[in-house]
């Protein structure tokens, strides 16, 4: 697999738990996206929010123009070979009162040859009571799967028990937690009267090409993607603007090694579980 991080034993970590968290920006960069934030946020944010889910084409790309600018220092400084994706901010106020279910976030690449990651960076200091992130180390090897619109979370079940199995991460404003897209994180609900502000940000290896998998019944159609239709596209309408390449039967999932705690992976989903895509479900699942 293609090395991603420069430090080997970094790259080696994050191989085998599927994240690392790493000091990733100054406190002067962390103030100018916090304060970036604020001036373009005049009005009381709701319970969650992410600037890439904006109606506003110009506006989400002014806020991933300076989150952009702000982390590729650090991007040169830790990746090797990659490139990048594009950012958001990602904000949760007391108003969203339920935690962020264990998930993984789509596969945007082939994952038979590539792997493809996100870099998540909270501008304050993170606990438990104000949104901390929670992960399982090594779960992103649990499986092989195809995940996005219409793909069935076949884990769906197993959410308490993976809950109750996952580690905190009580991040200090500017690091970094950098994880492989397979790998199951949660978060808690921010139940402080101050926002939990954090940015994201997607990388890819070089060589790799982007991919959008939409859900089918029990098939799973491939098409061809980009960027720029991620990050000025309507994510709901993949199927009916880009290109088709083909289409993947069952199975779907390849089960490679389950922990204990999930006595049996039923990946049976039936046709009806799928039809029904809930966009703002999918948005928060992306972008924590």
């Amino acid at each position: 697999m293609h090395q991603i991080l420069n430090n080997k034993q970094l790259d080696l970590i994050l191989f085998k738990e599927g994240f690392v968290v790493v000091p990733f920006l100054e406190e002067e960069d962390v103030k100018t996206l916090i304060d970036f934030f604020y001036e373009n946020h005049l009005t009381e944010i709701p319970g969650f929010y992410a600037t890439a889910h904006s109606s506003d084409i110009q506006f989400r790309n002014k806020m991933n123009d300076k989150i952009k600018d702000v982390f590729t220092d650090s991007i040169n400084q830790f990746f090797n070979n990659c490139s990048s994706l594009g950012g958001s901010y990602v904000v949760k106020s007391k108003l969203q009162e339920e935690r962020l279910h264990p998930h993984q976030d789509w596969s945007i690449v082939d994952e038979t040859k590539f792997r493809s990651f996100n870099i998540w960076v909270p501008l304050v200091n993170l606990y438990e009571n104000n949104g901390s992130i929670r992960v399982v180390s090594g779960s992103h090897l649990w499986v092989d799967n195809y995940r996005g619109p219409n793909i069935p979370d076949y884990f769906s079940e197993y959410n308490d028990k993976i809950w109750e199995h996952m580690q905190t991460l009580n991040m200090k404003a500017g690091e970094a937690l950098i994880y492989d897209h397979r790998l199951f994180h949660a978060s808690f609900p921010n139940k402080t009267d101050q926002l939990r502000v954090a940015t994201v940000f997607g990388i890819i290896p070089n060589e790799a090409q982007m991919f959008y998998y939409f859900g089918d019944g029990n098939e799973v159609d491939v098409y061809e993607s980009s960027v720029e239709f991620f990050m000025e596209g309507n994510i709901q309408k993949g199927p009916e603007i880009l290109k088709k390449i083909k289409r993947i039967t069952a199975p779907l999932v390849n089960i490679k090694k389950l922990p204990i705690f999930i006595e049996k992976l039923s990946v049976n989903k039936k046709e009806n579980q799928t039809k029904n895509f809930d966009f703002m479900s999918w948005v928060k699942k992306i972008f924590k």
